[in-house]
């Protein structure tokens, strides 16, 4: 399914394939969670959004997901 420009998917119409879109907006609304908890402060954005990719990326990693948002097969040595 596509959108219009002014629909919800127009803004990823160029994304690359592998990019995993659930994770991203995952970012985007952890992002905005932090920079609302320390009042908003203007033009650092940029903070928040490394911030939160951080935060969010440890967290997939101590649940032992791939970057794909799947398990990992421990019992498999990495190829």
């Amino acid at each position: 399914m596509r959108y219009d420009a002014k629909g919800a998917l127009g803004m990823y119409e160029n994304t690359e394939k592998f990019v995993d879109l659930d994770f991203e907006q995952n970012v985007r609304k952890a992002a905005y969670h932090l920079w609302e908890d320390d009042g908003r402060p203007f033009g650092e954005e940029t903070k928040y959004w490394f911030k939160a990719l951080e935060q969010l990326l440890a967290l997939r990693g101590a649940n032992g997901e791939t970057t794909n948002g799947s398990a990992a097969d421990k019992s498999k040595p990495a190829a």
